[in-house]
């Protein structure tokens, strides 16, 4: 059965809101001797929500009637949240170099450049580190636009496995054949540092939805363990964690992904889950500068509070409460608002070309 784009699928939202709360904790404790109770470990969920994009994207675009179609919904889907999130760390970022006596010279320049999403080929530095994985996204959405304007989306599978085995063939021979080349392609593209993530993501929607084929099932495991070789050739968990700590949790994505693949009922939705995934955009946006570089150091400095009263107490909750009121009073009217206008305008087109033809 095929779904709707448009239909809430409640445990990718679960898994969203769990893997935004560890990237949380990961930033609140990151550099500090809190990290080292475990909490460094949740890097790893930007592995789940890569999965999930590859998901939830294929999804999307499998619904999908024009190239136009997917433009606007991702727009709409990333845009005004992203937006509001710039602007407020730049906002903050201001304020904390005006009555630090830091200069704010380059600050308008880097927030522009910000603003595009893809200030990382402009050498623009991120305004807040967790944007790093955002051009990772674009990329992939560009990719599979591409594919969908070739009118091969019924070929993904196999542009999957090209995909597969050109990291493969880049990490065990272009590395030493031509290690610039290695480098450049994995700096210039880092969404293949990430490619079987993302890929594992479309084969379990086809799997759920489409074909139970052992290919598909070969298929995941060829990418599980092709993440596991990658570890090191660029993504960020290598800066934190060993390979020995990653590969417990990447396998644990894995079974759970499986497991819901396969229809098997995970007991992982429920309200603090889907509360968690409903923000999870926006928490993910706003929660480092914010939470990690202004209130908790703020707290701990100005009001004597311990790290965990800093940050359990004051700093999550206001991520929390500004992830919300962004989500429900910017991102979702934005993301309606933009949506509607759209679909007024084609309607209108449409209703015009085909009076020209009458």
């Amino acid at each position: 059965m095929k779904p709707s784009s448009g239909k809430r699928l409640l445990e990718l939202d679960a898994m969203r809101g769990v893997a935004a709360l560890m990237v949380v904790f990961f930033h609140f404790t990151v550099d500090r001797e809190q990290s080292q109770s475990g909490f460094k470990l949740g890097i790893t969920g930007v592995d789940l929500f890569f999965i999930i994009s590859g998901f939830v994207i294929f999804l999307t675009v499998s619904n999908t009637k024009h190239w136009l179609d997917f433009l606007v919904s991702r727009f709409s889907r990333l845009y005004p949240a992203y937006w509001t999130a710039v602007s407020l760390t730049a906002l903050s970022m201001g304020v904390m170099n005006y009555f630090s006596g830091e200069s704010s010279g380059n600050l308008v320049y880097e927030t522009l450049g910000n603003l595009t999403m893809f200030n990382y080929y402009m050498k623009i530095p991120n305004l807040d580190g967790s944007y790093w994985t955002l051009i990772i996204e674009m990329q992939f959405y560009i990719l599979i636009l591409v594919i969908f304007r070739m009118k091969i989306l019924d070929k993904i599978v196999l542009a999957g496995i090209a995909g597969l085995s050109f990291v493969l063939l880049n990490h065990f021979v272009i590395s030493h054949i031509s290690p610039y080349f290695f480098k450049m392609s994995r700096g210039m593209y880092q969404f293949i540092n990430h490619l079987p993530l993302f890929f594992s993501g479309v084969l379990f929607y086809k799997i759920k939805f489409q074909e139970r084929s052992p290919l598909l099932v070969f298929l995941v495991v060829a990418c599980y363990i092709t993440q596991v070789i990658l570890f090191y050739d660029g993504g960020k968990a290598m800066l934190y964690i060993t390979r020995s700590e990653y590969v417990p949790f990447l396998t644990a994505y894995y079974i759970i992904f499986s497991l819901y693949a396969f229809n098997v009922k995970l007991p992982i939705v429920n309200p603090v889950t889907l509360y968690l995934g409903n923000i999870s955009y926006s928490l993910y946006l706003v929660h480092q500068h914010i939470g990690a570089v202004v209130i908790i150091p703020l707290m701990m400095k100005y009001a004597h509070l311990s790290f965990w009263q800093s940050a359990l107490f004051v700093a999550l909750p206001s991520v929390f409460l500004l992830a919300t009121f962004i989500t429900y009073f910017i991102e979702k009217p934005a993301l309606q608002y933009i949506r509607n206008t759209y679909k007024e305008s084609k309607r209108r087109r449409l209703a015009t070309a085909q009076s020209v033809v009458e």
